[in-house]
């Protein structure tokens, strides 16, 4: 028999041999040894990258600058929201990336100030500074990280973010279930690892946001990672399957709540 009439050697995300998009949720591919195919965990370069976002939102809060933090957030969760959606071939918009990254739900200028004045009163304090940006930096940290999985993962759903039928209602309804979701699950697995990273790399991470400061302004600025705490960290948090399931349900049943059209 010729080769490529063995089934057992067909690419089965070929769209002509399945004749259909086979859509890979975050942390998962399809094995091309079984017919039909097994889903198996795989998907390591996109989570390691959304780890990386999720580490540099979570520096924000450490640079030294005042007023440059919410700037900077901002930047970054449109820099990921737009990677990875051109990772799930998603060709999101801007309108869209600043949508579903948020751009216009952040504090403004008087939270911004309250913030700079917390900060100083911490460094009055003395080491209270260090706990207080620790804690800012890990809730951003896993604020990122839960908004770009679940983007991963509305990248497959069909009244979510694919690209056949997606509407601004639908985008919409995306960002809304999102925040919800955030507000609805344990993130608590999450936070707990992200901040054990944070805590024995605060000399680095610290470091890291003094550069990070000064690129804030521009939206093409490279971002430098710590390719050490990244893929520590990737690897801390790639394991726990079972949360990230309770996440997808949770977003999703705020999804159908939403009836995106």
């Amino acid at each position: 028999m010729d080769d490529q009439d063995d089934p057992s050697e067909r690419d089965l995300l070929d769209e002509s041999s399945l004749g259909l998009h086979v859509e890979l949720l975050p942390g998962k591919s399809l094995s091309q040894l079984e017919e039909p195919p097994a889903v198996e965990e795989a998907d390591w370069p996109r989570f390691r990258r959304l780890t990386f976002f999720s580490v540099q939102a979570g520096l924000c809060p450490l640079v030294p600058v005042p007023f440059v933090e919410e700037q900077a957030v901002s930047r970054i969760r449109r820099r990921m929201m737009r990677e990875l959606g051109e990772s799930r071939s998603l060709g999101l918009s801007e309108d869209e990336v600043r949508l579903l990254a948020g751009s216009d739900e952040r504090p403004g200028v008087f939270a911004g100030t309250a913030r700079a004045v917390r900060r100083g009163v911490g460094k009055i304090l003395g080491s209270v500074v260090k706990t207080f940006l620790l804690r800012e930096g890990v809730e951003r940290a896993v604020e990122t990280f839960v908004e770009g999985y679940l983007l991963l993962y509305a990248a497959g759903q069909p009244q979510a973010l694919r690209p056949a039928g997606r509407t601004p209602e639908r985008v919409r309804a995306v960002r809304a279930s999102v925040v919800s979701a955030l507000g609805k699950v344990d993130v608590t697995p999450i936070r707990t690892v992200i901040g054990r990273s944070f805590q024995s790399s605060f000399g680095r991470l610290s470091e890291a946001a003094a550069k990070l400061g000064a690129a804030a302004a521009s939206e093409e600025a490279p971002l430098q990672e710590d390719e050490e705490v990244v893929d520590q960290l990737a690897g801390a948090l790639w394991g726990d399957q079972e949360h990230f399931e309770s996440l997808e349900r949770v977003f999703e049943e705020c999804l159908a709540r939403q009836r995106p059209v």
